[in-house]
């Protein structure tokens, strides 16, 4: 399980943000009452892509009129569904969920269904597909087309690097049974199949967080002494900055170079620019601006698609041409201040 943050470091982490908790309960409401109830569920503040999207929920649901209720379960799957039920209770007009695990997380369209409240599902999917009775759309990206194209950086690496498509892989998955993580999974191993040569030796769930992953890539670094592992796959680039630390305290520099991150945040970036990360594909966390006009339909009587597919970018090191594309971005997010790459 992730580490709860401390009420202390919750609290000081939303204040920078610009969101106020109001005691003793632990929803944030937005406005007035008149205006439409939207009820927003969030899997957990584990990390810092969490609390900018949260924010960016909230503050597109004001920004759009609404007046917002949400909860957050501390990566608890249980304790999501719990808190939707709650949620439920409220009678909102939409409930908009962010998942944790798939399978898990699954009852929340029958609950959904049961109260007659529309429901949207938004970065993670859960374990059926909407329409299916009130889940009228999920809002995600396609995982196993960047785990796809995570295989194919990954075989171009190694040939390049080696001579020949073979290595050994130890991977630091990002919640297992979530969809990215089973996306992702297959997408790269769609790809890496066909090298009998490439080999993933190790896979630990690092839970999407910094701290995870670096006791993961020092328990790696010990098991594995230096010319055992080619190639560091970090499912976001949390865990990635976790284990490339790992790396420098070890001195296991031929791992430079030989990571895999996503998410696309800035620090992030700036290993692809400085040729630390291999790869890193961006998630950006700014899914209100999808959501709210989804809402607006659902509350006019409008029909939505059931699925819509968010695109994403991918940065590499490869070349001295991927690194300029790399260091363009990462200069324009440093200059207007921007967390994560669109």
């Amino acid at each position: 399980m992730v580490p709860k943050m401390s009420k202390l470091r919750f609290v000081l982490t939303l204040s920078l943000l610009g969101i106020t908790l109001a005691p003793p309960i632990r929803h944030v409401t937005y406005a007035a009452s008149a205006q439409p109830l939207i009820a927003f569920s969030q899997e957990g503040l584990e990390n810092s892509w969490r609390i900018v999207n949260t924010h960016d929920m909230l503050d597109s649901g004001k920004k759009a009129g609404f007046n917002m209720i949400w909860e957050q379960a501390n990566a608890d799957e249980s304790r999501q569904v719990a808190q939707v039920q709650d949620l439920l209770k409220r009678r909102p007009a939409v409930l908009v969920v962010e998942p944790a695990e798939q399978q898990a997380a699954t009852p929340i369209e029958q609950l959904a269904t049961a109260a007659h409240v529309p429901l949207i599902v938004v970065d993670r999917s859960i374990g059926v597909s909407p329409p299916k009775g009130e889940y009228r759309q999920l809002i995600s990206i396609d995982w196993t087309q960047m785990g796809v194209d995570y295989g194919k950086v990954a075989v171009a690496y190694l040939t390049k690097k080696y001579g020949k498509p073979a290595g050994n892989i130890v991977e630091i998955a990002g919640v297992i049974g979530s969809s990215p993580e089973l996306g992702l999974d297959a997408g790269f191993h769609q790809v890496i199949q066909k090298y009998p040569g490439i080999k993933i030796i190790a896979n630990q769930d690092g839970q999407n967080a910094r701290a995870p992953g670096l006791s993961i890539m020092e328990d790696y670094l010990t098991r594995y002494p230096a010319g055992k592992i080619q190639l560091v796959w970090a499912q976001n680039d949390e865990m990635g900055l976790g284990a490339l630390k790992a790396i420098n305290a070890a001195g296991r520099t031929e791992l430079f170079g030989a990571i895999l991150g996503k998410d696309v945040e800035l620090q992030g970036l700036k290993e692809v620019v400085d040729g630390t990360f291999l790869a890193d594909c961006t998630v950006p966390p700014y899914y209100g601006h999808e959501v709210m006009p989804a809402v607006r339909a659902i509350l006019a009587g409008k029909r939505i698609p059931s699925y819509i597919k968010s695109s994403f970018t991918c940065y590499t090191s490869l070349t001295p041409a991927a690194r300029s594309k790399a260091k363009a971005t990462y200069d324009y997010l440093t200059k207007n201040n921007i967390a994560y790459a669109h």
